[in-house]
């Protein structure tokens, strides 16, 4: 259930609450037996959005409305749309939403330009806060970060020249989601080079991660681990 307040003190890690309607607390037994129940508290932001945001929002929608042949204002409207559709939150209107909301529909936005594979005119990073999940957004989709064209996976540690793919321990090196043309890029002008021009890094994956993108599988990783040991028995 939901109950409406105010914090009114915070000292440590303990928080007090003054709630405005008490019968609330009356029907928490409804709810549950517990003297001390868990409770999530959601602050409400109210910091309207920023100019930076807006811009961005409308940057990563224009360049949608391009590939899907809508003009801008209609990819506006389909695009709040689906991500209320897609995340149960209320509508808005840019013109007094909080910033908040803003930053996760730019980060929906820019999900759904990466997993559809739309052209961009500028790399995700320059409108996403969170490197990071950028990138593996991007390596998940096979979506370059560059461009945002298909994608393959590019070792930016070398695998090694001869060496079997199917045998790399992936969990190594890392990875990052380039199309042909700039993982040609990468290769021609080396990394460090190509690190800069772009503002683009690789990151490492979890096994779990690594299995579920389908780039390395459990059985891959068991029998890369068992190596040494079978190794060792063929020395001795």
């Amino acid at each position: 259930m939901d109950i409406w307040g105010r914090i009114t003190s915070i000292q440590g890690n303990k928080l007090t609450m003054s709630v405005e309607d008490a019968q609330e607390l009356a029907s928490l037994s409804l709810y549950t037996q517990e003297e001390q129940p868990q409770a999530v508290v959601t602050v409400a932001d109210e910091r309207s959005i920023s100019r930076i945001q807006r811009k961005k929002a409308y940057a990563i929608m224009s360049e949608i409305a391009k590939w899907s042949g809508y003009t801008p204002e209609e990819m506006k409207e389909w695009m709040k749309f689906y991500y209320i559709g897609e995340t149960g939150d209320q509508y808005f209107s840019f013109a007094d939403t909080d910033m908040t909301t803003a930053r996760n529909f730019i980060s929906y936005l820019l999900d759904y330009a990466v997993r559809n594979h739309i052209p961009m005119s500028k790399s995700g990073l320059e409108y996403m806060d969170d490197v990071d999940a950028y990138m593996y957004s991007s390596l998940r989709y096979r979506s370059c970060v560059v461009c945002g064209r298909p994608a393959d996976v590019h070792h930016i540690d070398t695998v090694g020249m001869g060496n079997d793919r199917r045998t790399v321990d992936h969990r190594e090196k890392r990875l990052i989601a380039l199309c042909r043309v700039h993982h040609n890029e990468a290769h021609n002008i080396g990394w460090p080079e190509f690190e800069r021009k772009y503002h683009v890094k690789g990151i490492k994956l979890d096994p779990e991660t690594l299995q579920r993108l389908g780039i390395m599988t459990f059985k891959q990783m068991e029998e890369i681990d068992n190596e040494p040991r079978r190794t060792n028995r063929t020395i001795n």
